[in-house]
């Protein structure tokens, strides 16, 4: 008998995996949708795709969800509480139940349509998706892709995207500072490199990036710092690491530069992370979903750009796309995504996987 959507969550949650290393997870999801008929077809390393193909030759609908978790240690003492130091934090134990949830009610309702459905490793570092896409090359005829994030943000029923940029562009960078180690007592003979990095903070902070008003969105941050081996010699190396944010890619680029050109004054490199191109609506499918949501007597939120990195850009740069938030708070305190504490109640996901076949269904009508 076929695993049921809320039974497959609590499996994944006691064992979550993170980017490229989800062997587990892979296997389970392979042997719960080979108990549907189906051949699941490994990508990605640890990723897997469903191709679902009712009607030859008409173009297909892409559906992504999202597979690995974060290394947080869960504090929701729940009974399927993760069983390792690392955590389904940002919900993706839910993406994964949701859509293997309408995949089998496609196949036993034999719901029409062509869909290619995406289990995508390593969203939350490195940028599995664009993996994904590297091997799919051009092998389905993908007309639309969508996908969706739960949020505690939002109650059940309520969903929330926007036209155009939905999440930044997201760069992570590190400032490396290299220095000369001599003992505190004889300091003069050093090259002090936390001092450095500490003088390209401050004068970072003293004219800070972000800019919110210009037209052009832009956020920066550092948010961990180390240096040196002891306490009693001088560093011989420092890093500081964080993140650029911005409205579209040219402008991560450029501001990159110019932050490596005030890293280098302090006798720094600045090294590139991995990169995260923007999430970009289609504004024809933005409409449409704003319209399917309205007429299933949901409530619909303009939320505007996130800075949330995603790396589903890499799907919006080949295909008109559509990514949303969907509402997942049950009970009146939201925890927020990555808290060791977010557990989205089971009863959101049976009202996602019916949300997910209606949507589906509706974007495949339109793609015939």
């Amino acid at each position: 008998m076929a695993k049921s959507p809320v039974e497959l969550r609590h499996e994944l949650h006691m064992n979550p995996e993170l980017a490229f290393n989800e062997f587990s997870t892979q296997s389970l999801l392979c042997r719960v949708l080979e108990d549907l008929g189906l051949k699941p077809q490994k990508i990605a390393k640890t990723g897997l795709l469903v191709y679902v193909e009712r009607e030859k030759d008409k173009p297909s609908v892409l559906y992504r969800a999202d597979m690995d978790a974060l290394p947080i240690v869960e504090e929701t003492h729940c009974e399927f509480s993760s069983k390792n130091n690392n955590m389904h934090a940002c919900g993706h134990d839910i993406h994964m139940s949701v859509m293997y949830g309408v995949i089998r009610k496609i196949i036993e309702e034999k719901i029409p349509g062509n869909f290619v459905f995406v289990f995508q490793p390593a969203e939350e570092t490195i940028g599995g998706a664009k993996y994904v896409i590297d091997e799919m090359r051009e092998r389905y005829k993908i007309k639309y892709a969508t996908a969706m994030h739960v949020t505690d943000e939002y109650i059940l029923g309520e969903v929330a995207s926007s036209n155009d940029t939905l999440f930044a562009c997201a760069m992570e960078v590190t400032a490396k500072f290299k220095g000369l180690s001599a003992h505190i007592a004889q300091k003069q003979k050093g090259i002090d490199a936390m001092k450095n990095a500490i003088s390209f903070l401050n004068q970072f902070y003293n004219n800070p990036y972000d800019n919110d008003t210009l037209g052009s969105r832009l956020l920066v941050g550092f948010g961990k710092m180390f240096a040196g081996s002891v306490r009693n010699a001088v560093a011989d190396f420092a890093q500081v690491e964080g993140s650029i944010r911005g409205e579209k890619l040219e402008l991560v680029i450029d501001t990159f530069s110019e932050i490596e050109e005030l890293v280098t004054r302090y006798g720094g490199t600045l090294e590139r992370g991995s990169l995260y191109p923007p999430v970009i609506n289609d504004k024809e499918l933005l409409n449409l979903f704003k319209q399917f949501t309205i007429s299933n007597n949901l409530k619909f939120d303009d939320c505007g750009m996130k800075y949330t990195g995603e790396d589903f850009g890499f799907f919006t740069m080949k295909y008109p796309s559509l990514m949303f938030w969907a509402g997942v708070r049950t009970n009146k305190e939201p925890w927020g995504l990555h808290n060791p504490h977010f557990l989205p109640s089971d009863e959101v996901i049976p009202f996602l996987v019916e949300f997910m076949v209606k949507w589906l269904t509706e974007l495949w009508e339109v793609a015939e």
